[in-house]
């Protein structure tokens, strides 16, 4: 079942390129039962480990600006590092709950441009 489920979050990040690191927490944390934090930190491994093969599909037909791509990694490499080491410091329900509101309102924001 769990194979099934990583393949799932696999396709998710393929097709849509966000979202899969949510589910693969929430998976981990309310159907697994592991520790918040932990997920996170997996999350926060796994994720850019599977995203390598769909920038390189979307590298390859030329839908990628690379200037633009290395900032965006260079900026999230320096927030990154501050979120996880802020996220060290938060009570696990709170960030369940900043992160189910994050989705809510990302969710909320894609909703209203499809409209």
């Amino acid at each position: 079942m769990k194979y099934i489920f990583f393949i799932l979050i696999g396709l998710i990040n393929g097709l849509f390129t966000s979202g899969a690191g949510q589910l693969l927490i929430f998976y981990l944390v309310y159907v697994l039962k592991k520790d918040t934090k932990k997920s996170r930190e997996f999350s926060l491994i796994i994720m850019p480990l599977i995203s390598i093969p769909t920038f390189i599909v979307y590298s390859l037909k030329g839908n990628i600006d690379i200037f633009m791509c290395i900032i965006f990694i260079l900026i999230s490499l320096i927030f990154g590092f501050l979120g996880n080491k802020t996220m060290k410091k938060i009570n696990p329900n709170l960030l369940n709950l900043i992160s189910g509101l994050f989705l809510i309102v990302i969710t909320g924001i894609s909703l209203w441009r499809i409209l």
